[in-house]
């Protein structure tokens, strides 16, 4: 099969199959943090997103990516949502947090994902609110994973945080 064909068999099946989830595709946005230094070799961000009504009923899987060279480095997350509640529940629904290495050429995970810890409080309407943290991490390209669903017309937004730090750390 020549390149030609490859490709057009590789759009065609693509089109087939997403086709009848139209309605339904995922929101997938990729964004590099915006670091700011911290004074001692590492540095802290803050990033997030909103989402409307017209995205209702669609789940979307957010990345926030960003890149450390040098020393093993630790890093810390956190992320919670704003929403309105609908007469039929919360808005938006966080349903993952995690943290991993990836290869930026072929955007395949490098080793383990650090997955988050889900502290949302009770009852039905409750904000969410994610965690995580990693230690001793190698150098390399990371991404902050941010996974939900947009459930009503009232949309919401989510925002997060993100602390890195070099082991050991500078005095």
């Amino acid at each position: 099969m020549n390149k030609t064909s490859l490709v057009f068999s590789a759009l065609l099946a693509g089109a087939v199959c997403a086709a009848p989830q139209a309605a339904a595709q995922t929101i997938a946005r990729s964004t590099p943090v915006a670091a700011i230094g911290d004074g001692a070799g590492g540095f802290n961000a803050w990033f997030g997103d909103g989402f409307t009504a017209a995205e209702s009923g669609r789940d979307f899987t957010e990345l926030f990516t960003f890149s450390v060279s040098g020393l093993p480095f630790d890093a810390a997350a956190s992320v919670t949502s704003s929403f309105l509640n609908s007469p039929l529940g919360k808005d938006l629904d966080i349903v993952a947090l995690s943290l991993y290495r990836y290869d930026p050429a072929t955007l395949a995970v490098i080793g383990p994902v650090v997955a988050g810890i889900d502290g949302t409080g009770f009852g039905d309407e409750a904000p969410d609110s994610w965690s995580l943290a990693a230690y001793d991490l190698p150098t390399g390209a990371y991404a902050v994973r941010v996974d939900g669903r947009v459930l009503g017309s009232g949309g919401g937004s989510f925002g997060a945080d993100l602390a890195v730090s070099p082991v050991p750390e500078a005095p």
